[in-house]
């Protein structure tokens, strides 16, 4: 388990957030926003309403402590670009940086970012990806490693169980939901019941292993 502080609860932040929260990692969000942080609460290990780019709300939130802080603000780089030389200059060991062009992205490296990433440019070829691929429903990325995916049932899992079928140990990867032909999802699956072609699967693994089960009912 890792533990991640993400700075910034715009639609990005708070997808990286749940993602990370689900996944069992400790996770620390910070937003001026009190909108924004509430719904997390409950949900987060800490969450601070304030200001992030005053160096006392980050020593005192500890943020510099966590393994990775991940600045997912967008639309003021300036503000990226001094929480960033603060939580460089506490000793934060991993900062990745959300970054809208090539010329953002060079002077963060220069102030110490370890990681730049590019939510829309990403995103869209997430989707090229999804999209050239009948056997994709939904994906979402939330690491280099790991993905969710909503696939239809694959033809030789129909008549199964989940207990049968053993998916962690044959595949890899894990199911946490099924959704039937009236897309109601269901995120507690009873193992003992026949799955249904007709319906869904939502799997949770590193990329990979999801491409080869994709491939392997393509």
């Amino acid at each position: 388990m890792k533990s991640f502080c993400i700075i910034g609860l715009g639609r990005f932040g708070q997808t990286l957030a749940v993602s990370l929260i689900r996944k069992g990692h400790q996770v620390m969000v910070i937003d001026e926003m009190e909108d924004a942080v509430t719904p997390l609460a409950d949900y987060a290990t800490n969450a601070v309403i304030g200001d992030p780019t005053g160096e006392q709300l980050l020593r005192s939130s500890g943020a510099a402590e966590y393994d990775c802080v991940i600045i997912a603000m967008s639309g003021d780089i300036n503000k990226t670009l001094l929480i960033t030389m603060l939580l460089k200059d506490m000793g934060a060991p991993y900062v990745v940086a959300r970054a809208n062009s090539d010329l953002e992205r060079r002077v963060l490296e220069k102030v110490g970012a370890d990681k730049i990433v590019f939510p829309e440019q990403e995103m869209g070829e997430k989707l090229a990806s999804m999209l050239e691929s009948s056997n994709i429903l939904e994906r979402l990325q939330f690491s280099n490693e790991y993905s969710i995916v909503e696939l239809p049932m694959p033809a030789d899992w129909v008549g199964k169980n989940l207990i049968e079928l053993s998916v962690r140990a044959t595949y890899g990867v894990n199911v946490i939901a099924i959704t039937d032909e009236k897309d109601q999802m269901n995120i507690s699956p009873n193992p003992k019941e026949a799955l249904k072609a007709g319906h869904s699967v939502t799997i949770i693994g590193e990329n990979k292993k999801i491409d080869r089960l994709i491939t392997k009912n393509s």
